[in-house]
């Protein structure tokens, strides 16, 4: 805790679609006490082609940008799921006019309602090595990729423009390929995204990753990463959520929480953060706790299988400490502290709050106290035994003066 770090930035609170399709639901308290980052969506409910569902998809992208700038965050219009992935491909056969004319709409539509500024990130298309969002070729997908990217950047010189959205994550055929094509075409993404859907990825080998496939490029003016699809359906647990935020905040890039959800709950879960009627679920909690933090960024060495996000405040008398489990660990865990500042003794001892977030959707059972009690405090030392009965399971580490 003598180790200082810089300001939280709450870099993992984001989540894919989530919220009502007119942007009017939840209630914004439930947003802004997680500290939502943005909002990421282009469809509604209704899919299909033509002007009816495209006029279903418009209204989404509006309600969710509205809610964006009530929140002062950035809102990504996912290009593809606007399009639908059932339509025509993209200069099929050599004929761009259909895919032309709808990209010329999009842009009218946004230009039209002042939606042109830094808050709008236009994301071109989700996942093309995955065969349910491209049935054509990597080559047709370049292709399109670089006629929607000239056809933004002609009309609005300003766009920010990211990509690629692979389900592949951050390395791999289609991201060489990518990074090749961008640089070769001027072409280049402002930022470069990526997915974490398929489980045991980690936030932090994906920016080693990435960042040594620029530079081997050479590319560089890259504005940041942003990994927009994260956590597959086993992970989203409170353990593995905690553990994901503090990858996040080791890596310092941005991240989303993938949705799992079908039908009208893919527009009234944030994530699987909220149960029925927009109620928190444990997962919700350790968001809270997360945005929670606020002073200076405390020194962690994780384990193989733990980690944690902490944060120090003196003016708020308060060390706030995420902890998360990747879900190989059960049984004792101790969370070793050291260089306890004095503002956070009285006589020798520290209060110490441990709270735990149960798996599943325990939402009236959540956060449970295990700890709230004086602890002693040798030579400015301490040690916080977590009895991990479940590794699904987070846990929260508060110390304040007693």
């Amino acid at each position: 805790m003598a180790i200082a770090q810089g300001a939280p930035t709450y870099s993992g609170s984001g989540f894919i679609y989530g919220i009502s399709e007119d942007g009017t639901q939840p209630p914004t308290a439930l947003l802004s006490d997680i500290k939502v980052k943005g909002f990421r969506a282009g469809r509604g409910v209704t899919g299909g082609c033509g002007q009816t569902a495209w006029d279903t998809h418009w209204k989404v992208i509006k309600g969710y940008y509205s809610k964006a700038k009530e929140m002062g965050v950035p809102m990504q219009i996912l290009v593809s799921d606007d399009y639908q992935y059932s339509c025509t491909l993209p200069g099929a056969g050599g004929d761009w006019t259909t895919f032309t004319t709808f990209m010329g709409q999009l842009i009218d539509n946004v230009k039209a309602n002042g939606m042109t500024g830094p808050d709008v990130r236009w994301e071109l298309w989700n996942e093309a090595d995955y065969s349910g969002f491209w049935t054509g070729t990597q080559a047709q997908w370049l292709d399109t990729w670089s006629h929607a990217y000239q056809q933004i950047r002609a009309a609005i010189p300003g766009a920010i423009i990211e990509g690629p959205s692979l389900a592949s994550g951050a390395g791999g055929s289609w991201m060489n390929a990518f990074l090749d094509y961008c640089k070769t075409n001027n072409v280049m993404p402002d930022y470069i995204t990526w997915h974490e859907a398929g489980g045991g990825g980690d936030p932090v080998g994906d920016v080693a990753t990435i960042n040594r496939a620029l530079s081997t490029r050479g590319i560089t003016g890259v504005k940041g990463f942003d990994l927009n699809e994260y956590g597959s359906s086993s992970e989203q647990n409170p353990g593995h959520s905690a553990w994901f935020l503090a990858r996040f905040d080791r890596a310092g890039i941005e991240g989303m929480r993938s949705n799992w959800a079908g039908g009208s709950q893919f527009f009234s879960n944030m994530g699987d953060l909220v149960a029925a009627n927009w109620q928190p679920d444990s997962q919700y909690w350790i968001y809270k706790r997360y945005a929670d933090q606020t002073g200076s960024r405390t020194s962690v060495t994780a384990g193989t299988q733990v980690d944690a996000v902490a944060y120090q405040d003196a003016c708020a008398a308060k060390s706030i400490i995420v902890v998360g489990n990747k879900g190989g660990v059960t049984g004792a865990v101790n969370v070793v502290l050291k260089n306890i500042p004095g503002w956070l003794q009285t006589g020798g001892s520290t209060k110490v709050l441990l709270e735990k977030m149960p798996t599943g959707n325990a939402a009236l059972n959540a956060p449970m106290v295990v700890t709230n009690a004086a602890a002693t405090v040798t030579c400015n030392a301490m040690t916080v035994t977590i009895d991990w009965a479940t590794a699904a399971d987070g846990y929260v580490v508060t110390l304040s003066p007693p």
